[in-house]
């Protein structure tokens, strides 16, 4: 019995979180769109007499706000290619840059998502083990690019720069910056090593050629 449960669990739970996750960016993107939706639901009910069931009202301006904003975004990315709108938005990056505190957040914010959705760009170089918190014990990380010139100087070897994710959380971690002969290589995919940091161990990736 509890072999079966524990079976049924680990099917439902990635479905649920996935969905719990997707309403949650759906609710905080398209709350914006709502109201007018949901207003001009209401018009369109009176203007041809009939009556919405509140369930089905709700789903329709749900839908339509989804629509808007798949749209809307659609809109601002071909926008965003156009020279006029591209110094536009130059602008306002330049006027958040200097504004106190705003500019913090601003800069680090874009900085972050460009790096996460840049076409062709990896946010990780790859996966990469190195000791922590001291030898002989050795974590995962990923190596994620180069150390600034001012790190680099206060220290005679080589460094990187190499991110270890918490688990099974892998939105927060620690950033080491960690002398080049300390870090060990893998033979895995980052999708593999991230799933093995979130499994807690429990996903062992198999042995394959890294790509």
């Amino acid at each position: 019995m509890k072999k079966y449960l524990f079976t049924g669990m680990i099917i439902l739970l990635p479905i649920v979180l996935t969905i719990v996750i997707i309403v949650f960016l759906f609710d905080f993107f398209a709350d914006p769109f709502m109201k007018p939706v949901a207003y001009l639901l209401a018009l369109l009910e009176t203007h041809l007499t009939v009556t919405i069931p509140a369930g089905i009202s709700t789903f329709l301006a749900r839908l339509i706000a989804l629509g808007l904003l798949l749209i809307f975004i659609l809109l601002l990315g071909m926008l965003a290619r156009w020279i006029f709108i591209q110094n536009i938005i130059k602008g306002m990056h330049q006027l958040l840059s200097r504004i106190p505190l705003i500019k913090t957040v601003f800069k680090v914010s874009h900085d972050v998502f460009s790096a996460l959705f840049s076409e062709g760009k990896k946010t990780f170089e790859r996966p990469v083990m190195i000791p922590f918190p001291a030898n002989p014990n050795q974590s995962i990380g990923f190596l994620v690019g180069t150390v600034p010139a001012e790190c680099q100087n206060k220290i005679d070897a080589p460094l990187s720069a190499v991110f270890m994710p918490t688990s099974p959380h892998p939105i927060s971690g620690f950033l080491f910056l960690v002398e080049q002969k300390n870090i060990k290589s893998l033979d895995m995919s980052n999708e593999d090593a991230l799933k093995f940091l979130v499994s807690c161990g429990m996903i062992v990736p198999e042995n394959h050629d890294r790509h």
